[in-house]
């Protein structure tokens, strides 16, 4: 709240605040007085959408001409973890030769989201019902999404492999 030091009808506050559409003013009067100014979110923020708020606060005295005082308020959204990881591609289709040597790269599979700090991170993992042929001749980095062989590939054994990938969040515990 802001303080006038006129007496009477002069030092009568109002207030007002610039128009948007995120917030509004709540004032508590008890008679004359205000006991508390509020700021109240009256939709919901995206920081993906709009990370910062400016606002401006003015208060009004009673006076004739009237006297004003402002504050600016700047409101940083913070991040939470609102949206899901997307691969660049559904579908990632490779050629590999047979007899590749091990530490080949076969491809990396490369996903992003539009959450910021811990909540952009993301683990690569192969989906829980691999089998454990394809577990043994291929390796996923969680980190950076490479797929890199690890095994023989013996075309005339398996002529096609169908790896599914799957991407998480990470969260470090403090």
């Amino acid at each position: 709240g802001a303080s006038d030091a006129d007496i009477g009808a002069n030092s009568l506050l109002t207030y007002r605040l610039n128009s948007n559409e995120y917030f509004t003013l709540d004032v508590k009067r008890n008679d004359e007085e205000i006991k508390s100014l509020g700021l109240v979110l009256k939709k919901l923020l995206n920081r993906e959408d709009t990370p910062e708020h400016h606002l401006l606060i003015t208060a009004v005295d009673g006076r004739k001409p009237e006297l004003t005082g402002t504050t600016q308020l700047k409101i940083t959204v913070l991040d939470v973890n609102d949206n899901a990881p997307e691969f660049e591609s559904t579908i990632y289709k490779v050629k590999l030769f047979e007899n590749a040597p091990n530490g080949t790269l076969v491809v990396t599979v490369n996903a992003s989201d539009l959450d910021e700090g811990i909540n952009k991170d993301i683990v690569y993992s192969f989906n829980t019902d691999t089998s454990a042929d394809t577990l043994s001749k291929f390796h996923l980095d969680p980190v950076n999404g490479y797929i890199i062989v690890k095994g023989d590939i013996d075309f005339e054994l398996t002529k096609l492999y169908e790896i599914q990938v799957m991407k998480r969040y990470e969260r470090a515990l403090i």
